[in-house]
Parts: C-alpha cells; structure tokens; sequence
C-alpha cells in the first residue's frame, strides 16, 4: 500500500449510518479523518456540517443535543449521551449512528 495512503488509513474512523439517519445522510457509510482530540459529540457534529440540516435534525434535537431517540456505538459499545463530549475517538474505530427502534416484546 502506498505510504500516503497507509497513513490516511491510519487516522480515519468508520462511520455506518442506519434507518432515517442513513435516509438523511444519503449513504450507508463514511469513512471521516480525525485529530487526536475528536470526540463522538464533535464527530457528530461534523457530520451535520458536511450532511446539512437534514442529518443535523436525526442528531440533534433543537436545543443542540443529541437526541433521546438516537443510539451511538463506537466498536459496537452504546454511548452514554452524556458523555459523548468527552470519549475520545481512536484511528480505526467504528460509530454507528441508529435511530432508535420502538416496540419491544
């Protein structure tokens, strides 16, 4: 693999989007680069400024926060709303980003 390539590869984060939110996103996927000081709640942000105010209404509610009904994995571990301005985001992992699904049994 070319070097350059190897280490774009190497700062990225893949992003799978699921039911409305991949309908908003117009994508299955995403693979996005990352600072060393991206964390989930400013990844998603990102993805509102690149997708626009259609994926930003999946995401957040009016008020600017995540959404009760929005379910967030990294790796595929559930994100505690609460702290997602605060995990840290790693080259390599994987964010799934879901509505949530009511019903039940």
């Amino acid at each position: 693999m070319d070097p350059i390539i190897a280490a774009l590869t190497e700062t990225m984060v893949k992003i799978r989007f699921f039911g409305s939110i991949r309908v908003a996103a117009k994508k299955h996927s995403d693979d996005l680069g990352l600072t060393s000081d991206t964390t989930v709640h400013g990844l998603l942000r990102e993805l509102s400024d690149i997708y626009g105010e259609d994926l930003r209404a999946e995401l957040f509610d009016v008020s600017g926060e995540l959404r009760d009904d929005l379910m967030v994995t990294v790796n595929d571990a559930i994100i505690n709303h609460k702290n997602a301005a605060e995990i840290k985001l790693n080259p390599g992992n994987a964010v799934a980003l879901l509505p949530t699904f009511p019903g039940g049994g």
